[in-house]
C-alpha cells in the first residue's frame, strides 16, 4: 500500500531551508566520497518528511525547501532531523574532514556527526503557484525571503525559528521532547528592512552544541562594535563567564598581563550574550581616564547620560549610577583599568550600590581588590607539545590556528603544510601563546616566510612591531603592551621585575630571596614579588607531580623586555653571578637526595631547573675576556645538568656548550677534577649520540685525570662507562677487563657506584654468558638502586632486568616489570628510561605473539628515539619493528625498517649491528632477492663476533633457513630442493638444541616462525 501524497499547504505556512555547511570544501576534499554523503543526508530528511507531513518544494544542491501546514511539526521535522543525522551510516573519508568529523562534549555524549546541516523555520502566509508542467507547487513573497534568511544565519548543526513562529510552538514544547530554546534577539537580515527576532531551538540531547555568532548583523541595545575576523579559542574562559554571570556574580575582573586578548575576549562575550541584557551591553575604554571625573565622563558618554545638569548638584558618580538603575538589566565593560584602580571605589562601588541589577565586566592587569569580585585569569591560547608535528593535532591547537587565521588575512591563499607546521609551532610556543604576539608575527608573513619569522624570534622586539590597525598604540607593538604596564611600576617594583629576568623557566620564592638584591630599608622580596603577580607581570603555576609547591615565571616577551631593563641598570653581572652560584649549590645538592630516599621528589625538582642551569651556563660563557670563576661557573652547570639530561633529553642539548667551555678550559686555568668531570660528561653525551670513539677518547683522558688524583669514586665511575662503549663496540673481552678493574676499586660508602657497578657486569654477563648469569647481578643492582630512591635508575636497570627475565624465556613476567618501569618513567617523566622500557616491552610482546602491538610500542619508541637523539634506542626499536613487520607479513616495510636500523646501528653498537643484519638477510631471502640475502650471510660469516658470540651464532644459522626455504621453492620436487628442505631441517633440530647461554626471544620467535614455514613447505613436498 503507498503513502498518500503530501498536499502543498496553503493559508498559514511554515516553511523550512535547509543548507549543509562546508559542502563546497567537501566536495573538494572528498570528491569520490561526497555524492554517497548526499544521498545519505537526502534519504534521512525525506523519511522523516514523509512521516511528518512535509510537502518538498523544491531542492538546490544539498538544500532543501520544505512546507508544513502545522509548523509544531516544521519544529520537530528539524529537531529529529538533527538526531537521525548523527546516527547516519557516513562515509568514512567525509568523517574524517573538520566539517564533518565526531565531535563530543565533556560528558562523553555525541554532539555532531556527519554532514552539519543549518536550518531555519518561518511562519507566514506566502503566495503559492502551481507550475503548470509538473503540477508541483512552489511559494513566493516576504515570508519566503525571511525563511530563507533565517536558515542562511545559522551554522552547520544549528536550528533557528523566528520568533514569531515559536510563538506558535512554544505551547508544544513537552510533546517536541523538551527541546533546548534559547533566545538570540534581533538580527538584520539581508534584504530584510525591519530586524527578525531568532530563537535557537535544540534537541535535548544536543544541549550543548555551541555555535559562533550568527551569520547575520545583531540589533540591540549598546554599542559593542562588530568584530573583525574569527575568534579563536576561549570557549572554556567564555564558559566561566557565563557561569559567574548566571551564578549571580555583579563584578568580574578578566585578568592578564598586556596582549593576552583580554579587551577582545570581554567584546566576544558582550556580543555572543547581548540578547541576554535587556538594557544592553555596553563598552566603555578607559585608557585615556585618569581621574574620576575622566571615569565618569567616558562612561557617561557611552551611555548617553548628561553629568552636568542645571539645578542637579548631585556627584557624577551618583547621576550615572542612578542612570544604571533605570536600565534593568544592564552588562558594562569596563577595558583597561588597571591605571585607574585606586578610583574603582568611588566609581564602580558607588554604581554596585545604586544599581543592583547592574552586572560590570572589567580588563584589568590587576585585580581591583572590591567586595564580591570575581577574577578569572586570562592564560595563554594552548601551544603544542614540544617536539609535537603531526599536522592534524597541530590543526587543532588554539595558538596555532590564530596564526593561520591572522596569516590569511594578509596573505589569503596560506595553507599550513606539514613542512611549516613544525614551524609555526615552535614560533607560537617561543610567543608563549600569548595572543598579541601571534598576531604580531602573523602579520610579518606578508613580507617574511615562516622559517624566516622563526629565525629572527630572537629580535622579537623588532619583529613585532606594528601590523595592527584596530588597537591604540600600546597595543601596535608588543613592546608598547609591556611597556604600559612597566611605566605603571613605582621604583622598587621595575628593580624586581628587571632583576626577575635572569631567571629562566620560573623561579621559587626562595630563590628570588637568595638571588635578588635591593637596598637596605626598603620593601622586603616577599612584598614586592606579591605586588609584581599581582599586576599580571609574574605568573604563578603548580609543577607537574609537585602538588601544593607554587612557583612563579614570566612569559618570555616579558622576560626580554625585563632584560632590557636589567641592562640598562648595568646589573647584569652581579645578578648572573648571584643566580649561577645559587642554582649551582641547588643541583648539588638535588643530585646527591636523588640517590636517597626523596629521590623522586629530587630527581623533578631538578628537571625544572634545567632552564635556569643552562642559563647560568650560558651567562658565564658570554663573559669576555673569560676568567676563572666565569668558566668554573659553566662547566659546574653543565656537570650539574648531566643527570637530568642523562634522563630527559635530548643527549644533545649541552654539547655544544661542553665544546665551548672545555675549548677555553686548555687556555684558563680550572679545578683539574672540574675538568675531567666536564670530559666524562661529554664522553657520555657523545656515547649517547653514537660517537663511540669520541666518547673512548673523553672518557679516557678523564680516566687518566682522575686517577692522577686519586679521585677514586670518579674513576670508578668512568671504568664502567668505558665499559659501556666497549661493550656497544662488541669488544667483550675489553670490556670485561674495565668492569673488573672498576669492581675492584673501593666504593668509599657510596652504595650508587657500586650498584652501577655490578649492574653492567649484569648487562656485559647477558651477552657473553646469557640471562642466568646476569640475573643475580641486575637484580643486586634493581635492589640497591630501590632502595636508595634514585628512580631513574631503578627504571633503567628494572628494564635491563626485565630483559635478561625474558631472554630466559619468562614472556609474561617480563612484559608486566616493562609495564612497571614504563609507569614509572612516565611518571616522573623519564625519558629515556621510558623509551629503553617501551622496546623492550616491544621485543617481548612480539615474543608472546602480540605482533601489532609490538609494532605500535616500537613505533612510538622510534619517535622517542629521534626526539631524544638516542641513536641506539632508535636504531634498534626500528630493527624490532622490523621483526613485527615480518611476523605480521609486511615483509617489504620490514626491509626498509631493518636497513635503517643498520645504518644507524653500525656505528653504535656493531652487535646490534649484526644480529639485524642476519635479520635483515632472512627477509630478503623470503622477498626472493636471493643474491642479496647470500651476500649478507656471507659477509656475516666472515665476522670474528659470529665465532666469539653463540647467541649470534646460533641466531644467524637459524635465519638462514628463509635462504633454504626460497631454494626449495624454486626447485620443487628436485633433488636440489629436497636438499635444501633438509638443510633447512637440520638448521631448526640444531636451534632446538642450542645451548643455554644461546637462548634469546629473537632465536625462539624465529624458531615459531620458520616451524611453521617447513611445516607447510613439508605438507606441499608431500603433495608433489
Amino acid at each position: 500500500m503507498t503513502a498518500p501524497r503530501i498536499q502543498a499547504p496553503t493559508g498559514t505556512v511554515a516553511l523550512v531551508f535547509t543548507d549543509v555547511q562546508g559542502s563546497t570544501r567537501l566536495w573538494e576534499r572528498c570528491n569520490a566520497d561526497m555524492g554517497a554523503a548526499l544521498d545519505v543526508h537526502n534519504q534521512v530528511l525525506r523519511r522523516l518528511m514523509g512521516e511528518l507531513g512535509g510537502y518538498e518544494v523544491k531542492t538546490q544542491g544539498d538544500s532543501f525547501m520544505v512546507a508544513f501546514a502545522s509548523v509544531v511539526e516544521a519544529v520537530r521535522w528539524c529537531l529529529e532531523s538533527q538526531r537521525a543525522l548523527l546516527e547516519a551510516d557516513w562515509p568514512e573519508t567525509v568523517l574524517r574532514e573538520p566539517d564533518a568529523r565526531e565531535e563530543r562534549h565533556a560528558r562523553g555524549g555525541l554532539l555532531h556527526r556527519g554532514l552539519r546541516v543549518r536550518m531555519g523555520v518561518h511562519l507566514g502566509e506566502p503566495e503559492g503557484r502551481a507550475d503548470e508542467r509538473t503540477g508541483r507547487t512552489d511559494y513566493f513573497g516576504r515570508m519566503v525571503n525571511v525563511a530563507a534568511r533565517v536558515a542562511s544565519a545559522g551554522h552547520g548543526g544549528q536550528v533557528l525559528v523566528s520568533a514569531s513562529a515559536w510563538s506558535r510552538v512554544a505551547d508544544a514544547w513537552d510533546s517536541l521532547g523538551g527541546p533546548a530554546v534559547r533566545s538570540l534577539g534581533d538580527y538584520h537580515l539581508k534584504g530584510i528592512e525591519e530586524p527578525v527576532p531568532l530563537v535557537e531551538v535544540l534537541p535535548a540531547p544536543l544541549a550543548d552544541r555551541r555555535f559562533e555568532a550568527l551569520r547575520a548583523p545583531r540589533a540591540r541595545r549598546g554599542n559593542l562594535p562588530g568584530e573583525s575576523g574569527e575568534f579563536i579559542g576561549r570557549s572554556e574562559e567564555l564558559a566561566r563567564l557565563r557561569l559567574c554571570f548566571t551564578g549571580g556574580c555583579r563584578l568580574v575582573t578578566l585578568l592578564g598581563p598586556g596582549g593576552m586578548g583580554k579587551s577582545r575576549l570581554a567584546t566576544r562575550f558582550g556580543n555572543l550574550e547581548a540578547g541576554e541584557w535587556e538594557g544592553g551591553v555596553w563598552l566603555c575604554e578607559l585608557s585615556d581616564a585618569t581621574t574620576v571625573d575622566d571615569i565618569c565622563h567616558a562612561v557617561g558618554r557611552v551611555l548617553g547620560v548628561a553629568l552636568t545638569r542645571s539645578g542637579e548638584d548631585s556627584a557624577p558618580a551618583d547621576r550615572l549610577g542612578r542612570a544604571l538603575a533605570g536600565r534593568g538589566d544592564v552588562l558594562v565593560l569596563l577595558d583597561n583599568v588597571e591605571h585607574v584602580i585606586q578610583h574603582m571605589p568611588a566609581t564602580l562601588g558607588r554604581w554596585r550600590e545604586l544599581a543592583p541589577q547592574a552586572r560590570f565586566l572589567v580588563t584589568s592587569r590587576e585585580a581591583l581588590c572590591l567586595p564580591a569580585e570575581r577574577v578569572v585569569d586570562l592564560e595563554p591560547l594552548g601551544i603544542p607539545e614540544e617536539d609535537e608535528a603531526r599536522l592534524d593535532v597541530l590543526l587543532a591547537c588554539g595558538a596555532v590556528k590564530l596564526f593561520i587565521d591572522r596569516t590569511r588575512a594578509v596573505r589569503g591563499s596560506f595553507e599550513l603544510t606539514s613542512a611549516e607546521a613544525p614551524l609555526v609551532a615552535d614560533i607560537v610556543r617561543k610567543l608563549d601563546g600569548i595572543p598579541l604576539a601571534i598576531e604580531l608575527a602573523a602579520a610579518r608573513t606578508n613580507l617574511l616566510g615562516v622559517s624566516q619569522i622563526q629565525e629572527r624570534l630572537s629580535r622579537r622586539f623588532e619583529l613585532l612591531r606594528g601590523g595592527r590597525r584596530d588597537g591604540s598604540a600600546r597595543q601596535n607593538t608588543l613592546w608598547g603592551a609591556i611597556d604600559w604596564s612597566w611605566n605603571l611600576l613605582e621604583p622598587a617594583e621595575r628593580a624586581a621585575l628587571a632583576q626577575c629576568s635572569v631567571f629562566r623557566g620560573g623561579f621559587t620564592l626562595e630563590s628570588a630571596e637568595s638571588v635578588l638584591l635591593f637596598p637596605p630599608g626598603g620593601p622586603d622580596v616577599l612584598e614586592i614579588i606579591h605586588s609584581l603577580r599581582s599586576k599580571s607581570l609574574l605568573r604563578a603555576f603548580t609543577p607537574d607531580g609537585l602538588t601544593g609547591e607554587l612557583r612563579l615565571g614570566m612569559y618570555e616577551s616579558i622576560r626580554q623586555y625585563a632584560s632590557s631593563r636589567l641592562a640598562e641598570r648595568g646589573e647584569g653581572a652581579m645578578l648572573a653571578a648571584r643566580h649561577a652560584g645559587y642554582y649551582l649549590e641547588l643541583a648539588r645538592g638535588l643530585s646527591q637526595r636523588r640517590r636517597g630516599l626523596d629521590g623522586e621528589l629530587a630527581f623533578r625538582r631538578l628537571a625544572l631547573e634545567r632552564e635556569n642551569l643552562l642559563a647560568a651556563c650560558d651567562n658565564a660563557l658570554s663573559v669576555t675576556p673569560v676568567t676563572t670563576a666565569t668558566l668554573e661557573r659553566a662547566l659546574g652547570a653543565l656537570v650539574a645538568l648531566d643527570p637530568d639530561v642523562t634522563t630527559r633529553g635530548p643527549v644533545g642539548i649541552t654539547l655544544a656548550r661542553l665544546n665551548r667551555a672545555l675549548e677555553l678550559a686548555a687556555t684558563v686555568e680550572v679545578d683539574p677534577l672540574l675538568r675531567a668531570d666536564a670530559l666524562a660528561v661529554r664522553g657520555r653525551t657523545h656515547h649517547g649520540e653514537g660517537r663511540l670513539s669520541a666518547a673512548w677518547g673523553d672518557l679516557g683522558e678523564a680516566r687518566t685525570l682522575f686517577a692522577e688524583r686519586e679521585a677514586v669514586d670518579r674513576l670508578k665511575r668512568v671504568l664502567v662507562d668505558l665499559c659501556i662503549v666497549a661493550r656497544d663496540e662488541c669488544d667483550l673481552g675489553v670490556a670485561w677487563t674495565l668492569i673488573q678493574e672498576a669492581l675492584d676499586l673501593p666504593s668509599p660508602g657510596d652504595k650508587w657506584l657500586d650498584a652501577y657497578a655490578v649492574g653492567n657486569l649484569g648487562i656485559l654477563e647477558l651477552g657473553r654468558n646469557g640471562a642466568e648469569a646476569a640475573l643475580p647481578h641486575l637484580r643486586s643492582a634493581l635492589e640497591l638502586f630501590r632502595a636508595m630512591g634514585d628512580v631513574a635508575y631503578e627504571v633503567g636497570f628494572l628494564a635491563n632486568y626485565a630483559m635478561a627475565i625474558g631472554e630466559q624465556g619468562n614472556t609474561a613476567e617480563a612484559v608486566t616489570l616493562l609495564e612497571e618501569a614504563m609507569e614509572k618513567a612516565a611518571r616522573v617523566g623519564d625519558r629515556s628510561g621510558h623509551a629503553l622500557a617501551r622496546v623492550n616491552l616491544g621485543c617481548f610482546l612480539l615474543a608472546a605473539g602480540r605482533a601489532a602491538e609490538a609494532r605500535e610500542h616500537l613505533g612510538e619508541a622510534v619517535m622517542m628515539g629521534r626526539q631524544l637523539g638516542m641513536r641506539l634506542v632508535e636504531g634498534v626499536a626500528l630493527g624490532e619493528r622490523g621483526r613485527a613487520l615480518v611476523a605480521l607479513g609486511a615483509l617489504e616495510a620490514a626491509r626498509v625498517n631493518l636497513t635503517e636500523a643498520i645504518g644507524l646501528l653500525e656505528r653504535v653498537s656493531r652487535w646490534h649491528a649484526l644480529r639485524f643484519t642476519a635479520h635483515l638477510s632472512s627477509v630478503q631471502a623470503a622477498l626472493g632477492d636471493l643474491e642479496s640475502s647470500r651476500r649478507g650471510f656471507a659477509a656475516l660469516a666472515k665476522t670474528p663476533e659470529l665465532q666469539e658470540d653463540v647467541v649470534l651464532r646460533e641466531l644467524t644459522s637459524l635465519l638462514h633457513v628463509s635462504m633454504d626455504l626460497q631454494e626449495a621453492r624454486r626447485s620443487p620436487g628436485s633433488e636440489r630442493g629436497r636438499k635444501a628442505l633438509i638443510e633447512a631441517q637440520s638448521r631448526l633440530h640444531s636451534a632446538r638444541n642450542a645451548p643455554v647461554e644461546a637462548a634469546s626471544s629473537d632465536l625462539r620467535e624465529a624458531l615459531r616462525f620458520f616451524d611453521r614455514r617447513v611445516l607447510e613447505m613439508e605438507g606441499a613436498s608431500a603433495v608433489m
